[in-house]
């Protein structure tokens, strides 16, 4: 029997991720402190899953490029399922090849990128807290710029009608 999470099931107008991933750090500990799936997180592009997406990684990022594909994943499909009771154990960040070639010593790559995905997603990159060069995927606080337009159009608009009446009284 097949059962759903979250609206990650089969059913119509329901989310249908298309990737799925594990929980980003080595500690299994932390994992215990969240649900065990959740399908709006950032998926780590050390270990990964695609299932008949379109979505594909922005040529323009030379890191963090995970971060952009599960932001492309949430937008296309509504949801990117991670499972937080596995854990992988993998050499990031200090491995030879693959981004550890790109970064800089002085983290100006890095940078870049972060500001590259602050453009591209606003509002829902956010700086670490405690680590330098480091982000958080808060998904749910993506801006959609044509939602504020809209949003500061009917408030113009208001405001206007507002000040007409005034105006006739």
């Amino acid at each position: 029997r097949r059962t759903t999470r979250e609206g990650g099931g089969a059913r119509g107008g329901e989310p249908r991720p298309q990737l799925g991933g594990v929980y980003p750090l080595g500690n299994m500990g932390h994992s215990f402190h969240t649900e065990e799936f959740s399908m709006k997180n950032f998926i780590l592009g050390d270990f990964f899953v695609v299932d008949k997406a379109t979505c594909r990684f922005d040529t323009e990022m030379s890191l963090k490029e995970d971060y952009d594909f599960t932001c492309s994943h949430l937008k296309a499909h509504g949801a990117a399922l991670r499972c937080n009771r596995m854990v992988i154990a993998a050499k990031h960040e200090t491995n030879a090849g693959g981004a550890c070639t790109v970064r800089d010593a002085a983290g100006e790559k890095e940078r870049q990128n972060i500001r590259i995905l602050q453009r591209k997603w606003p509002g829902a990159i956010w700086a670490h807290p405690t680590r330098p060069n480091q982000v958080v995927l808060r998904w749910e606080c993506l801006r959609q710029p044509e939602a504020e337009d809209a949003k500061a159009a009917a408030k113009a608009e208001a405001k206007a009608e507002a000040k007409a009446k005034k105006a006739a009284a």
